[in-house]
């Protein structure tokens, strides 16, 4: 146990407070640089693991750097030296976006990946299995082609300068209707379509035209109903608030204002829909508007922590919320896919159209009035939650030319950009102030799938993937050399609810590629507003016991990254452990995410995560019991707790004792007063 505890990277410094980067030691300095630069554009950074959407991905290069701890060889532990995990493999039991799976595989490790929902695991399976690009290109291209075919005619327009009817879509901008005691009003966000330089695009709220500089009503408007913005919220001849039309189908409640086109001749332009674009969106409404796709209660909306805001305002069906278009573009798209032979091109291509569906629903809303990014789509999760727009933005998916969220554009950057950068994996260095790409030559983000554990005893690269509850592994005893993950933020939206507008799609597509009716008793986040108390613990004391079960004696370990400020989080979190048998033998703090504030007592905003290092047994470390935690700065609020956790694993107090423990320590601030909750 003594050699295999040498081989680690993280070693047991004399002086516990010595935080200078040393041979052995977690370069924390390091990985911070480089996760505050990745931070900002983590899919720049790891292309590779952003095929579809999901949520709360952590910074790869941090994940980097915890997995080069491992490596027994000393001259292969830099940042940069390729590969040096051949021979180990690292487990993931709530791999979510992937992370975890996608940076052992390029250091030489066999995976294994586990989650209970089918996203991530379709995600793995599609990221890290090599295709042919010459030739899943020209699969793209057939399938794109035969889309454009069935769908490109409902997109044509006329060019407002030339007259020309082969101008082709972009977006088309729709008003909310609401009403009040007056009748009906059409509301959207702003005015300002569009702002440039010297000039800006405007929708004339009196007679609809689109214009940009100078104006006067030529003509009386197209529709009898006001056109206000948002921030109007109260009418101000009656006096009533308006209120949604809840007595609608979704996608009606929306009306065209205007359309944004390129013509092959003119460029972009702006201009309102005329009687040929009414028209068109009419045969659209009369093909697509009621298609059968199977059994409708498939798409029913099951209400959860944040797909509850569906049927609060009328929504109980996920096909209500796209256009009779955008219904028709899916169709076709399920159609051909079953054309498609080869089972991973399948794949890949049901998610690039599932993860397409971000950018293309009629709660994608406008920002393209913002001058820094002018004809910007606002996609329909740029919150973690659902949003309702006042200016709807149809995109175009088949638009020839690309832009935000069209297919020709997403399999561009997250299928034939990824797979490149996949074969030959990018790092950045800083050196003097200037960041460097340095490009890391023998590493390939992908490997081969195996459907037995048994087969990761042998080989590099190779990944088991499992959907399923990670409280029950099929795997066995001592069979895994370390565990890296994420566990599921304490009170946060449980993902998988936000998921089902995705999943009800790719289960249409992929019917049998996963278990699309799955158990959410083994997700540990919570399923309503507010976690249950005790279940956090629960679910993950026994995923983290499944871990100890598995991890070889001597060297495994268990790693992972958690924040929080809640003191109920910290505590159950300890319990988890601590019923697992773990112990803490070392932890680290490194920056987490963008930070809206570090102070903590107001805005609870933290920007740094613990990585706590678990050895599955007593480690000998002795960690001093606090006096008090920090509770304005975020590094050290989160130092504190991480050796707070490490204290109270280590000693005798029972559970009730354990969460007063926190509490004391938390929920208090200088003054002995209870800090708000």
């Amino acid at each position: 146990m003594a050699k295999a505890r040498e081989q680690l990277a993280f070693y047991l410094p004399k002086d516990t407070t010595d935080s200078a980067i040393q041979k052995g030691h977690f370069p924390e300095e390091a990985v911070n640089a480089l996760a505050i630069l990745e931070s900002y554009n983590k899919h720049l950074y790891r292309p590779n693991t952003y095929l579809h959407k999901w949520w709360a991905r952590r910074c790869g290069t941090t994940f980097r750097y915890i997995l080069k701890q491992f490596v027994p060889d000393p001259t292969r532990r830099d940042f940069y030296a390729p590969g040096g995990l051949e021979g180990f493999v690292v487990l993931d039991p709530m791999m979510g976006g992937g992370t975890t799976l996608h940076e052992a595989i390029r250091l030489g490790a066999n995976v294994i990946g586990v989650d209970i929902d089918p996203i991530p695991v379709l995600q793995a399976r599609a990221t890290l299995t090599p295709v042919s690009e010459t030739h899943f290109r020209a699969v793209f291209r057939t399938f794109f082609d035969a889309l454009r075919g069935e769908m490109a005619s409902y997109y044509v327009t006329r060019c407002p300068t030339c007259g020309q009817s082969n101008a082709e879509i972009r977006f088309t901008l729709y008003a909310l209707r609401r009403r009040c005691a007056c009748g009906e009003v059409l509301l959207v966000d702003s005015f300002t379509l569009r702002r440039e330089e010297r000039r800006a695009i405007r929708l004339c709220p009196d007679c609809r035209a689109v214009f940009a500089g100078e104006h006067l009503c030529a003509l009386p408007p197209p529709d009898p109903r006001p056109l206000r913005e948002k921030k109007t919220r109260v009418c101000p001849v009656c006096g009533e608030p308006y209120v949604d039309l809840v007595d609608q189908p979704f996608r009606k409640r929306y009306v065209p204002v205007a359309i944004v086109g390129g013509c092959p001749r003119h460029g972009l332009f702006f201009k309102p829909p005329d009687a040929s674009d009414l028209a068109r969106l009419a045969e659209a409404e009369s093909h697509f508007g009621d298609l059968d796709f199977g059994d409708r209660s498939q798409f029913a909306v099951v209400p959860g922590p944040k797909s509850k805001d569906l049927p609060r305002i009328g929504v109980h069906n996920y096909l209500d919320l796209f256009s009779a278009r955008q219904l028709g573009v899916l169709a076709s798209a399920h159609r051909h896919l079953q054309e498609v032979e080869d089972p991973t091109e399948r794949l890949v291509l049901a998610l690039l159209i599932g993860t397409s569906l971000e950018f293309n629903s009629m709660l994608c809303g406008y920002k393209g009035g913002d001058k820094r990014r002018p004809g910007a789509i606002r996609h329909t999760f740029s919150h973690h939650a659902y949003s309702f727009p006042y200016t709807a933005a149809e995109n175009n998916p088949l638009f020839p030319l690309g832009g935000s969220g069209t297919l020709k554009e997403l399999f561009e950057s997250r299928v034939i950009k990824a797979r490149r950068w996949a074969m030959s994996p990018v790092e950045r260095r800083l050196e003097d102030g200037q960041t460097r790409k340095v490009t890391i030559v023998g590493e390939r983000d992908l490997g081969e799938e195996v459907h037995s554990p048994e087969a990761l005893r042998e080989g590099t690269r190779r990944f088991y993937l499992y959907q399923g509850d990670s409280r029950s592994l099929p795997l066995e005893d001592a069979s895994v050399d370390y565990v890296v993950t994420d566990p599921p933020y304490y009170d946060s939206v449980q993902y998988s609810d936000l998921a089902a507008f995705f999943r009800v799609w790719l289960r249409l597509f992929l019917p049998d590629a996963a278990q699309w009716d799955y158990d959410v008793e083994g997700a540990a986040v919570a399923r309503g507003d507010r976690p249950t108390p005790g279940r956090y613990a629960e679910v993950l004391g026994s995923i983290f016991s499944e871990c100890r079960r598995v991890l070889k004696p001597g060297h495994g370990r268990l790693v992972f990254t958690f924040h929080h400020w809640r003191a109920r989080a910290w505590a159950e979190l300890t319990l988890a452990l601590r019923r697992a048998g773990f112990h803490l033998e070392k932890y680290y703090v490194v920056h987490s995410e963008n930070p809206v504030s570090v102070h903590i007592r107001t805005l609870r905003a933290l920007k740094h995560d613990a990585v706590p290092v678990l050895f599955p047994g007593q480690t000998g470390r002795e960690w001093p019991p606090p006096t008090r935690v920090c509770l304005e700065d975020s590094r050290s609020f989160i130092a504190d707790c991480s050796m707070v956790l490490g204290w109270l694993l280590d000693s005798d107090y029972n559970e009730d004792e354990i969460l007063d423990r926190w509490a004391a320590l938390l929920e208090r601030g200088r003054d002995g007063k209870a800090l708000s909750r």
